[in-house]
């Protein structure tokens, strides 16, 4: 596998051995309730968004049009992509998700690179993925560690972010056809919208279990099922998609992006 760019792979070295460092315990914390943040009206409807904690952005992905859209405090700053063979355009846009710094990383199927932007959607680095077949959808450990879900062997493949080379596998035998992958400290999960079902794996690759609905896992571990969510800001049907970055959850409708924060409770059990 080729080694990632200069700047990338110092980014991730970095961020490896910054995370070692900040993660080595986290107090837990219990959540008390959800917040409802805002309602982002769009006008386009967009097959994954997720929010950026740093920055205060959302980033939006369409794969008919190749683009990603960026917006912040509510507003759409920029627009990223389109069909064609620049540094900003895909083949086949299939993927997006967020760095550890809150940087936008893009994922290309048909070229199998995976794109590093800054939040405002300049161009930084990228990384392709020689060895794998058909990569559709990854996301990124807190220790900088890629899991990438490569949709011809149906397994998710572990990649170091210090020399690029894989690490191990795992799902082959319990996965399926998944349109959602993510991972926080101790698990990976993810979600089949045919099914209605997501997988549940301990990040060394251990098979956990199958929920049934939609569930994401918080820095805490707790899993939030989307059918506690919804009905709590006010709308009547399970959004498409959700997914969780920091403490926020970004809910996406075809017409809107909602945003509601994870508030947790103040205590014994709780950091300040």
């Amino acid at each position: 596998m080729k080694r990632f760019s200069g700047i990338f792979i110092i980014l991730l070295s970095l961020l490896f051995l910054g995370n070692c460092a900040d993660n080595s315990f986290i107090a837990r914390r219990d959540i008390d309730h959800f917040e409802f943040i805002r309602a982002i009206p769009v006008g386009i409807e967009y097959d994954k968004a997720i929010y950026s904690a740093p920055t205060n952005s959302v980033f939006a992905m369409q794969r008919a049009s190749q683009e990603i859209h960026i917006y912040r405090d509510g507003k759409r700053i920029n627009s990223i992509g389109g069909l064609g063979f620049d540094r900003t355009n895909f083949q086949r846009l299939n993927d997006i998700g967020i760095d550890t710094d809150g940087g936008l990383l893009a994922l290309d199927k048909v070229t199998k690179v995976l794109r590093k932007f800054s939040p405002e959607g300049l161009f930084i680095s990228e990384i392709k993925f020689d060895t794998l077949n058909q990569p559709e959808l990854f996301c990124i450990g807190k220790d900088g560690t890629i899991f990438v879900y490569d949709s011809t062997s149906s397994e998710i493949i572990s990649i170091s972010p210090l020399d690029t080379k894989e690490l191990y596998r795992f799902g082959r035998f319990e996965i399926d056809q998944p349109m959602y992958i993510d991972c926080n400290n101790d698990f990976l999960f993810a979600y089949n919208s045919k099914k209605n079902v997501t997988y549940v794996f301990y990040l060394y690759g251990q098979y956990k279990e199958t929920l049934t609905g939609q569930f994401v896992y918080d820095l805490f571990n707790h899993p939030i099922s989307v059918n506690n969510i919804y009905p709590l800001i006010g709308r009547q049907t399970p959004p498409k998609l959700m997914t969780t970055n920091a403490q926020m959850l970004t809910l996406l409708y075809p017409q809107e992006i909602c945003l509601v924060k994870i508030v947790y409770k103040r205590g014994i059990n709780a950091t300040p």
